[in-house]
Parts: structure tokens; sequence; C-alpha cells
């Protein structure tokens, strides 16, 4: 008889790597990492088959993704008791749980067959489309002051994704979930007998705003109704015993004020627990909500604010951006992050920028820092990067565990040092560092090394900088990382570098 240790190994060759397509794109954001494919750390795995240079060859790496043959595991379970028992795990760990909340069909026969014996260790709620009401469209008065109340008029066009019925029946009103209580009694049946889960994620729709030359405007408007009693069921949700073991926490949320609404019922013991925390905000209306406004503009109608952009024919707010505004409100987001004091992983993805400078982690004593960290549009300072990295107090004499790190359109603040300090520290300091991506990386127009944007409507770059050093800096550690991975064949295809990726091929 083997022991249960050597068919666990057995078992697990039967999950095997995908090596192609890391780190891949985030699905909200337009620049940094797909946080499925940063977060997991693995232990090096052959890859078979991979072509480089003209030839198939197989190499080992720790880069990939975890694919699982879920038939031949099933048809395992088969065979006796004990490999039931070494398959059961991966069988949980893999398995996603997923409930259709804006279906009452497929919650009903959901409730018919959840036991808390289910095998799933991953919960998700797909995204909440009923949760984006309408679509906004501005004519802006010519002449007038760039703000959406300075506007000749307005047209809603409905959004009714999903609801086919009532493009055939004109004037029907599709049913909201969450708003009748026969189904949020249906859903509280299936979530008081959820099995324990270990990982929650939570999708809303994103809501954009753009214009489309100097006098038109639009922006999607959330219906708050369904935004409220979403958050205000998922708050109470958390106190179930399913949540108990929960460690694995994934939020996408309209703004940076439903985090503190949705996360206000979690005590310091569930906070604790968290290992790993993804924090998207998905209103991306607004003034600079997102880097795609430019865009839209014509040369020269844009400026940089302190490292924010700000756009003169004013690209029209959310009503939700309207009531709380991301910036004015990302207090709220930063106090739950810094009061998860045992955090290893940690991606916070914001819209218009967020300041990392307000976040105060209150860190586990033994903490070594975070392993994975990824960061989008966001302001930062060498002080407040650091306060993730590295050790606590009583840790200090112990090296950072980072060892991945993505930073995708971020901003350094003046006075908060230079990329090129950063760049070597994370080459110099971190000795388990493997993976750096970076993307979009800019100073605060104030910073001497501030360099101007050309053209940011069809420009991407690694970083905009005044001075060569950053661009070296930034290579030397893209080099580092491939050489401690066994060179560039080993490393992942997106990340390949030359020194024509940042200007320097004329050196």
């Amino acid at each position: 008889m083997l022991p249960a240790d050597i068919k666990y190994e057995i078992v697990s060759h039967l999950v095997y790597p995908d090596y192609e397509g890391f780190p891949g794109r985030a699905k909200y954001q337009h620049y940094g990492t797909d946080w499925n494919d940063l977060m997991p750390l693995r232990p090096p795995r052959p890859c078979n088959d991979v072509f480089s240079h003209g030839e198939f060859k197989t190499i080992t790496t720790s880069f990939y993704r975890s694919e699982v043959d879920i038939r031949t595991l099933r048809n395992l379970r088969l065979a006796s008791r004990e490999w039931l028992a070494a398959v059961d795990p991966y069988l949980q760990k893999y398995t996603a749980l997923k409930i259709d909340v804006g279906s009452r069909p497929a919650m009903e026969k959901l409730a018919n067959v959840m036991r808390p014996s289910f095998p799933a260790k991953q919960l998700i709620i797909p995204c909440i489309e009923a949760a984006i009401a309408f679509r906004r469209r501005y004519t802006y008065n010519q002449g007038a002051d760039p703000d959406v109340e300075d506007v000749e008029e307005y047209e809603d066009e409905p959004l009714n994704r999903n609801w086919d019925y009532v493009t055939a029946m004109p004037g029907a009103i599709p049913e909201k979930p969450f708003i009748g209580s026969g189904d949020v009694h249906l859903l509280e049946s299936i979530f008081n007998r959820l099995p324990r889960i270990e990982s929650f994620t939570l999708l809303f729709p994103a809501s954009n705003g753009t214009f489309d030359n100097g006098w038109n405007g639009s922006a999607d408007f959330y219906d708050m109704d369904v935004v409220n009693s979403s958050i205000s069921f998922f708050k109470r949700a958390f106190s179930l015993p399913a949540f108990s073991q929960l460690t694995d926490l994934r939020l996408h949320l309209p703004c940076t004020h439903n985090v503190g609404q949705i996360c206000e019922r979690l005590g310091q013991d569930a906070r604790n627990q968290i290992l790993h925390l993804e924090i998207c905000i998905v209103d991306a209306s607004g003034v600079s909500g997102q880097r795609e406004h430019l865009f839209f503009d014509n040369p020269g109608d844009y400026m940089e604010l302190d490292g924010d952009v700000h756009i003169y024919n004013s690209v029209p707010y959310s009503n939700m951006q309207r009531e709380f505004s991301n910036q004015e409100h990302q207090d709220e987001l930063w106090e739950f992050v810094g009061s998860c004091a045992n955090l290893q992983s940690l991606h916070i993805a914001g819209t218009n920028f967020l300041d990392l400078e307000r976040l105060r982690w209150r860190k586990g004593p033994h903490s070594r820092g975070l392993r994975v960290l990824a960061l989008e549009r966001v302001w930062i300072s060498i002080s407040s990067l650091q306060a993730l990295l590295l050790p606590s107090p009583l840790a200090a004499h112990t090296a950072p565990q980072l060892r991945r790190i993505s930073l995708g359109d971020v901003k350094l603040r003046d006075g908060g040092g230079n990329w090129e300090d950063i760049f070597n520290s994370l080459r110099e300091e971190y000795p388990d560092l493997e993976l750096s991506y970076m993307e979009q990386l800019t100073y605060f127009e104030s910073h001497p090394r501030y360099a101007s944007l050309q053209s940011p409507w069809d420009s991407c770059w690694k970083i905009q900088s005044e001075e060569r050093s950053d661009l070296r800096a930034m290579h030397a550690l893209a080099e580092h990382l491939a050489e401690r991975a066994g060179g560039w064949d080993y490393y992942p295809e997106e990340l390949h570098e030359s020194p024509d990726n940042y200007g320097l091929d004329e050196d």
C-alpha cells in the first residue's frame, strides 16, 4: 500500500503546466497582469515542447498556468477510498462554484443540489450585469466650461444586457436581482448551505466614460438599488459559517466607497485570515478615469496636473462618481487593506488614480512583506512601496520575500525618489524576486525627471523619463531576472526584453 503522500504526489502530476500566454492581461484594466496568472506561486515543473529559436525544447520553469485533467481525476476517485482521499483536495481546489444572481432559474436549480459537502473551495459571483442601468449621452454647449452640468441636452440609452425579452416586448421592465424578496430568500438559502469557502470573487460591471468630439460625451449610469442591495447582501453573507475559512478575497466593485461598505462587518480575526487580496475599481468614468480617455482627444487638448490627467472637454461622470468620488472616498479602501495584517499577495487596480501614501498597513509582527504585488493606476513613492515589501520590525533580521511585482500605469511622486533607485533596489535587495512586469511608468509633472507624454493616444512605453539611467536600471533588472531564471528562454515570453525596448539601442 502506497503512503498517502506518495499518492498525492502521483495525483499532482495530473495537474500539468501550460506555459503559453503568461502573464496575460487583466480583464478590466488596459495595463497590468492577469491576477490569476501572477498570484499563484508554484515550484518549477518541466514544460514540454516549448518552441524557441527554431526548435522545440523542454524547459523547467515556475512560470506556467495549472491545467487540471478533471476527467481523469474523477475516474481515479472510483479506484479506491485511498485514491479518493488523494484526489478530493485537487477537485475542491480547482472546482469553482459560480452563482448567476441574474438568473432565477439558475439559482433555483442550484438551490436544489447545494449541500455543505459540495466539492468546491472557490465561490464566484459572475458579473452582475443589471447593476448598469443605462448610458447617458450628453451634448455640450459650445464654449461652455468642461463640466457635465454645462450641457445643452442629454439622452438616456437603456442597456438591457441579457434581457432579450425586453426588445421583444417593448415597455417591459426586466426583473432586477436582489430587489424582489423572493430572490433574496432564494439566494440566502443557497448561501446557508455553502461549503467552507477559501476563495471568493465578486464582480460588478465597469462604467466607462467617453467623449466623441468636442461637444459630445457619455457615461454608463449605475442602478443604485441593485448596487446597494447587492452590497448589503454580501456584507451580511460574510458573517455566515461558509466564509469562516476565507483566505482569498477578490472584489471588483464600482467605487472605493463600496469597499468600506461591503467589508464593514468583517471582524479583525477574519481580516487576519486573508492572505490574498484583490481590489479592482471598475467605475472608470469622470476626468482621468482611464488612460483611454486620451485616445479620443485632439493633440494638445490635454495637460497633466500633479500626475493626473485633465481633459479640457471633460469626460462625464457616472451617477456613482458624482455621489462617491473614487479619490475622495479612497481612504475606505486603504483602511481595509491596512487592517489585513497577514497579507502575502495584493492587487490594487484603480481607475481614477489612487494614492498609496494613504495606506497604513498594520502588518503582522512576523511578516516578511508581500510575496506578490500588483498596482495599476496608483501614485506611489519609494517609502510607500517599501512599506509593503520590507519585513516588519520584529522580522527585520530576515530577507524580504517578494517574488513577483507588476506595476502598470503607476506614477512616482515629486519628492518620492526616482525609478532608477526602485529598479536597483529590486535587483539588489530582494533575493527571492523572480518576475518583474513594468508598463506605462511615469513621474509627477513637478518631478525633476518628468518627461511629457508626446503622443498618449497611440503610445505604449515602459517608462517616461528624462534620465536614461532610469532606462538602464529598468533593463538591468529585466536581464538580472531572466538570468536568474536560466536565460531568456526560461523567462515568460511576454517579458522578453532588449535594449531597444528602452530606447537604449544607440548606447
